[in-house]
């Protein structure tokens, strides 16, 4: 069985290579040493941030430390506004959101929220929105939101301030 080389092809200098190594028992396959991945790079438009789906995400107070961290399958904007809505209604109990506003009068940093994290599987998602809420310094979270996550592993998670 023939031995392959895979070498660029040169003009002048790959026949002469060629006949001296069939001699030998060998043979080459030519590639091409431009090819059009090097010119020409197709790459999607970036999607705006709050056009995201399937994210957890965060709000900040502007006025403390307090935050909220939360996830949504939907578009990031849909839920925000779901968040900035229930702040002005009139009936029903009120959103974590809605109650620190009413208590301290503070407002929120609607358009600097933070993407924390992308994940498709709601049950990732899940797991990481635990995570991030247990990670907050003030948060607005209900303590009943991470009730999944054990304290065991708040060790681990404060070794990696990233995650």
């Amino acid at each position: 069985m023939d031995k392959v080389f895979t070498l660029p092809y040169l003009r002048s200098i790959s026949e002469s290579l060629s006949n001296t190594i069939k001699k030998h028992g060998f043979s080459i396959a030519y590639k091409c040493k431009n090819s059009l991945n090097k010119f020409i790079k197709v790459k999607k438009d970036p999607i705006e941030k709050m056009s995201h789906c399937n994210v957890v995400y965060k709000i900040s107070c502007c006025d403390c430390e307090a935050s909220y961290v939360g996830q949504t399958k939907r578009q990031l904007s849909t839920r925000v506004n779901e968040h900035k809505k229930d702040i002005n209604k009139k009936s029903g109990s009120p959103s974590v959101i809605s109650t620190h506003r009413m208590n301290f009068g503070h407002n929120f940093k609607w358009n600097d929220v933070q993407i924390l994290d992308e994940e498709d599987s709601f049950r990732r998602r899940l797991i990481s929105e635990m995570i991030n809420i247990k990670r907050q310094l003030k948060p607005l979270n209900l303590q009943s939101d991470t009730d999944f996550l054990s304290n065991d592993y708040l060790p681990i998670l404060s070794k990696f301030p990233s995650l």
